[in-house]
């Protein structure tokens, strides 16, 4: 298997000069909002409007990629980490049992061949947390990879992972 994995915490104050603002790539139901306390239409819509115009991503230039779509075993293992993360009050892409994000990708059920993460933590909504990614190369990157298909994303307080993932 693939082990791609783009993944560093969150680097604050680098410029970015990705866009935003174009219609939403799907239309989710109000569930998905509420059990992975994130609005996913909003989440999707702001990652596949950077993937589809392409962005600079700390100096390197991304050219657009084709869409995610959105994925409930993603989000599940997204929300669990958030979870665990904020209720023990830690900050890192490996759980507290050493579990890696691959290993979560794969307990949530979902069968990767590649997968990437991002986390983050103090943002308060869905165009925050994605601006915050933008702004850090490493983020970004996984945030523009064509290697990925799907995402998912779970918050808990005021953490947030981001999971990405291709079958």
């Amino acid at each position: 298997m693939l082990r791609f994995v783009l993944s560093t915490l969150i680097l604050g104050g680098i410029a970015w000069s990705c866009t935003k603002g174009m219609a939403a790539a799907t239309d989710e139901p109000a569930e998905i909002v509420n059990s992975f306390n994130v609005n996913s239409t909003a989440i999707l819509e702001a990652v596949n409007n950077v993937r589809q115009k392409g962005c600079n991503c700390g100096g390197v230039k991304m050219p657009p990629v084709p869409p995610v779509t959105w994925n409930n075993q993603l989000a599940q293992a997204a929300y669990n980490h958030s979870k665990e993360m904020h209720a023990k009050r830690f900050f890192n892409h490996n759980s507290r049992n050493g579990a890696s994000p691959g290993d979560r990708i794969r307990a949530a059920g979902y069968t990767w061949k590649a997968y990437g993460e991002n986390i983050a933590l103090h943002n308060t909504d869905e165009a925050g947390v994605v601006d915050g990614w933008l702004r850090s190369p490493s983020h970004c990157k996984t945030i523009m990879s064509p290697l990925y298909k799907e995402m998912g994303v779970g918050r808990s307080g005021s953490y947030w992972t981001q999971d990405f993932g291709a079958k």
